[in-house]
């Protein structure tokens, strides 16, 4: 978790198509965002999947949907699953806003198909591969898109997202630290008011409601992983009161921390 940055670059060779399979193992990626549409298919097990402002629960048989320039993270659980990630080349000039879990038996055959025989990361150039993608993507396409954004809309997202990336990245480092809105948008060179307004349009939340969210889930790490008191978790995720801590932790976790701890 450490040198977080939220933009995942992806490799500097072209790709159409890349997958990961995973064992069972523990469902914790670490925040972050890319212009690729990236299918989670979840074999065995069952975990979380926050996409956006949205806490997903996933278990056998679903499938995650993230769309480009969504930010996402892995939560908690433990799964067997696949990772699909589509190029934005598969999409021509619109880019398809999906609806973000389904389940489909179509689409999980589709997946199968595509990773067949191949149980490490792989970039699939064949036309077998492109082909089983081309039929994924039009029944997703069908069944399953809520809209189109233009490619200039799509461009004005990417924007957006670009010009706070370094603040979210900052917050994901220092967010022991205090940190005001002010000191974030000097970050970036916007005013403070511009950086609030295209933080809570492009992340769905104020940025204090992002950072104590982040907070919280640092919190609860080391409420289950350490004998830590609750007011020595409170100190080291940021919170200069135990008390504020506790309110804010109940409302996002709908527990308090000593039931977290129980």
């Amino acid at each position: 978790m450490n040198d977080l940055h939220l933009y995942e670059t992806m490799p500097q060779e072209a790709f159409l198509l890349r997958f990961l399979k995973y064992g069972d193992s523990g469902y914790r990626i670490y925040p972050h965002w890319h212009e690729h549409v990236e299918l989670h298919l979840i074999l065995e097990g069952a975990c979380t999947l926050k996409n956006g402002e949205e806490q997903i629960r996933l278990e056998a048989g679903d499938c995650a949907v993230i769309n480009g320039n969504d930010l996402h993270q892995g939560c908690g659980g433990r799964c067997a699953f696949i990772c699909l990630i589509l190029s934005p080349d598969f999409f021509e000039h619109h880019r398809t806003v999906f609806q973000k879990k389904l389940r489909d038996p179509y689409v999980t055959e589709l997946i199968q198909r595509i990773t067949e025989g191949n149980l490490k990361m792989a970039n699939l150039t064949s036309p077998e591969g492109r082909g089983y993608a081309y039929l994924l993507i039009a029944h997703l396409i069908k069944h399953y898109a809520v809209c189109s954004l233009s490619e200039a809309v799509y461009s004005q997202r990417f924007k957006k997202m670009n010009l706070i990336n370094r603040a979210l990245t900052y917050m994901n480092e220092h967010y022991d630290k205090p940190l005001s809105t002010r000191e974030l948008a000097g970050m970036v060179h916007l005013s403070e008011g511009y950086f609030c307004q295209i933080f809570k349009e492009t992340m769905g939340k104020t940025a204090v409601e992002y950072l104590n969210g982040l907070r919280v889930e640092k919190a609860e790490q080391l409420l289950r992983t350490t004998d830590m008191t609750v007011a020595q978790v409170a100190a080291c995720c940021g919170f200069c009161d135990a008390n504020y801590f506790s309110r804010t932790y109940k409302r996002i976790k709908h527990v308090t921390p000593r039931q977290t701890r129980q």
